[in-house]
C-alpha cells in the first residue's frame, strides 16, 4: 500500500477545506495535501447567499463567472404573509454565488500555493498511536488506498464528519433538513431582493427562501424542523401557482444543516475541526460560508505556524480557537440565543413583531451582532419585554 507524507492533511474541499488549504500552503514552506470525497466540488445544495465581506475576505474578486446576481436587500415575510420586514444593505452589496465556480476558483488558488488537490477521494478511516495523535488516514483514490501520514490534521468534511464522530465525539449536536428546487421562469417582482417567509404553516422552526439567481432563474428551499423540507416548498408553491406553475425544475437536492452552535471541543492532539464539521454555522440563518471559510483560514494559519515551529500539539494548535471565537465565536453564540427565542414564539407573536422590528434589527438578530440592542429596543413593547427582550439580554 503507498504511502503520502504531508505536514498537513485537509479533509473537505468546502469553503473552510479550501481556505484552510490556501492558507497552509502559502509560501510553499509546508506541503499540504487537500481530499475531497465528491467526485466535484459543490455537490451539497445551497442557497448561495453571501456578503460582499465574504468575497472580500476571501480574497476573491466578484467576476461574472462566480457572481450570479447582485442583492441589495430582502423582504422578510410574516406568517400572515401580509406583513414584511424590508431589509436595505445600502452601500454594501449581498450576492448570490455560483458556489461551484468559487469552489473551483479556491481549488486552483490552493494548488498555484503549492497544496496537492485530490477530488473523488474520501478519507475512508484513521488510526491513532500510542499518545493519541492521529498518525494515519486512509484514502482512497480511484481505486488505489493511500495511507496518508500527516503531522496535523484539518477535519472540514461537513456533518458526517468521520472525525467529528469518532474522534471529538460531538455532543448535542443537531442538524436541521433542507431541501431546494431551482427553477426557471418563476416569477419575482424585484430580481434583486431576497424572499424570506417564517412562520409554522410555512417552515416550522425554520425558513422558506425564494432566492433570485440569473437569467429567470431562482432557487426555492427551505430549512425546516421535525418534518420533510419539501413538502414545505411543494406546498408554498402550489399556494402560488401564478408564480411557480409555469416553471422548468432545472434541479432539486437536500441536505442538512448544523444549528446548535459550534462543538465544544474543536481541537484534540493533532487534529482540527472546522467548518460544518464543527457546526461554525451561523444558526439563526443557516449561512456558513463565511463563517466556515473564516476557520478554515485562521485553521491553515495555525497549522502552518505549528509545524513551521516544530510544535505540533493541542496546547499550539488551540490559537485557532482563541483568535475565531473572539469574534465568529460570538457571534455563532448570540446567533443561536436569537434563534432559541424566537422558537418559542407563536405566529401571532411573529406577526407582531414584524411590525416592531427594522431591516437592522432583523439583521443583527439573525447574525448574532448587537444583540442587546435589538433587545432594549424590545424591552418598551409590552408584548415582547418578557417573552422576548429579557431573554436577549
Amino acid at each position: 500500500m503507498r504511502e503520502e507524507r504531508v505536514d498537513v492533511l485537509v479533509i473537505g474541499g468546502g469553503p473552510a477545506g479550501l481556505a484552510a488549504g490556501i492558507e497552509a500552503s502559502e509560501g510553499g514552506e509546508v506541503s499540504v495535501l487537500i481530499v475531497e470525497k465528491g467526485l466535484k466540488l459543490a455537490e451539497k445544495p445551497c442557497a448561495e447567499a453571501v456578503s460582499a465581506a465574504t468575497l472580500s475576505d476571501l480574497g476573491v474578486k466578484p467576476s461574472p463567472r462566480i457572481v450570479r446576481n447582485r442583492i441589495k436587500g430582502a423582504l422578510v415575510y410574516a406568517p400572515n404573509g401580509k406583513d414584511y420586514v424590508e431589509i436595505r444593505r445600502g452601500p454594501e452589496e449581498g450576492y448570490i454565488v455560483n458556489k461551484r465556480a468559487l469552489l473551483e476558483h479556491l481549488a486552483i488558488r490552493a494548488r498555484r500555493s503549492g497544496a496537492l488537490f485530490w477530488i473523488g477521494s474520501p478519507a475512508l478511516n484513521f488510526r491513532v498511536n500510542e499518545k493519541g495523535f492521529v498518525n494515519e488516514v486512509l484514502v482512497s483514490r480511484r481505486g488505489e488506498r493511500i495511507v496518508v501520514r500527516p503531522k496535523v490534521i484539518i477535519a472540514c468534511d461537513g456533518i458526517g464528519s468521520m472525525f467529528g464522530r469518532g474522534f471529538f465525539k460531538r455532543r448535542g449536536y443537531e442538524v436541521i433538513p433542507t431541501a431546494q428546487y431551482v427553477l426557471a421562469d418563476a416569477k419575482v417582482e424585484d430580481e434583486h431582493m431576497l424572499e424570506i417567509r417564517v412562520g409554522r404553516n410555512v417552515a416550522p422552526g425554520g425558513y422558506l427562501w425564494v432566492f433570485p439567481r440569473e437569467e429567470g432563474i431562482v432557487g426555492i428551499g427551505a430549512g425546516v424542523k421535525g418534518a420533510p423540507a419539501k413538502e414545505f416548498i411543494d406546498k408554498f408553491m402550489k399556494e402560488n401557482r401564478d408564480r411557480f406553475s409555469n416553471t422548468t425544475e432545472l434541479e432539486y437536492g437536500a441536505s442538512a444543516v448544523p444549528i446548535s452552535g459550534q462543538v465544544e471541543t474543536r481541537v484534540k492532539r493533532n487534529v482540527i475541526l472546522c467548518g460544518d464539521a464543527a457546526g461554525q454555522v451561523i444558526p439563526l440563518t443557516g449561512g456558513g460560508i463565511h463563517s466556515a471559510s473564516m476557520a478554515g483560514k485562521i485553521a491553515g494559519k495555525v497549522a502552518k505556524e505549528a509545524v513551521l515551529e516544530n510544535e505540533v500539539n493541542e496546547h499550539r494548535l488551540q490559537a485557532y480557537v482563541k483568535e475565531y471565537d473572539e469574534y465568529w465565536g460570538n457571534r455563532i453564540r448570540q446567533s443561536l440565543k436569537a434563534l432559541k427565542v424566537i422558537e418559542r414564539l407563536s405566529d401571532e407573536d411573529l406577526n407582531e413583531l414584524a411590525k416592531v422590528l427594522s431591516g437592522e434589527d432583523v439583521i443583527n438578530l439573525a447574525n448574532g451582532l448587537n444583540i442587546s440592542k435589538v433587545a432594549s429596543k424590545l424591552m418598551r413593547h409590552p408584548l415582547f419585554a418578557v417573552k422576548l427582550a429579557k431573554a436577549l439580554l
